[in-house]
């Protein structure tokens, strides 16, 4: 189920959402496509590397729950006002080599990397977990959102007045 077409212009994606310091967002897949654009890798199955005892999805391929450690005083961690959240899973790939220039900052219990930050961009996050899937209900997931129209907002006002 490899699509190369969709794999390359997701990949030359991220790399012009980094060089333009657009706002960034990249859930799921597109913290994975972040993180192998600019040069880290992947787990392929995570769990043949790190096992079950976290579950990152429910059989046959459904969202699960699972609690996420933030690391204190990240961008992330001021951003969501916490530390310790319980999140949607639902990914069986995950970061493995962390690309230079990003930072991790979340890990699941199991040790899986779940969320990174780019310190040198204005505002870039790749959280591995789906905040779409529990926004309405999670105030720290709506303000991901939330920060991300205020800062695409700020963006587009900076682009137009330097036009």
């Amino acid at each position: 189920m490899v699509d190369r077409d969709r794999d390359e212009h997701e990949l030359a994606l991220a790399r012009h959402a980094v060089k333009v310091n657009l706002p960034t967002l990249a859930i799921c897949r597109g913290a994975q496509i972040l993180n192998v654009a600019l040069g880290g890798t992947l787990i392929a199955h995570l769990p043949e590397a790190v096992g079950e005892s976290t579950p990152h999805r429910a059989p046959p391929r459904q969202p699960t729950r699972h609690a996420v450690s933030i690391q204190s005083g990240s961008r992330l961690a001021r951003l969501l006002g916490q530390t310790e959240i319980e999140i949607a899973s639902w990914h069986h790939q995950a970061l493995r080599d962390v690309s230079p220039g990003l930072t991790v900052v979340a890990h699941a219990p199991d040790g899986t990397i779940e969320a990174v930050e780019m310190p040198d961009h204005p505002w870039l996050f790749g959280v591995q977990w789906h905040p779409e899937l529990t926004a309405d209900q999670d105030a720290s997931q709506q303000r991901l959102f939330d920060a991300l129209v205020q800062a695409a907002s700020a963006y587009r006002q900076k682009q137009t007045h330097e036009t």
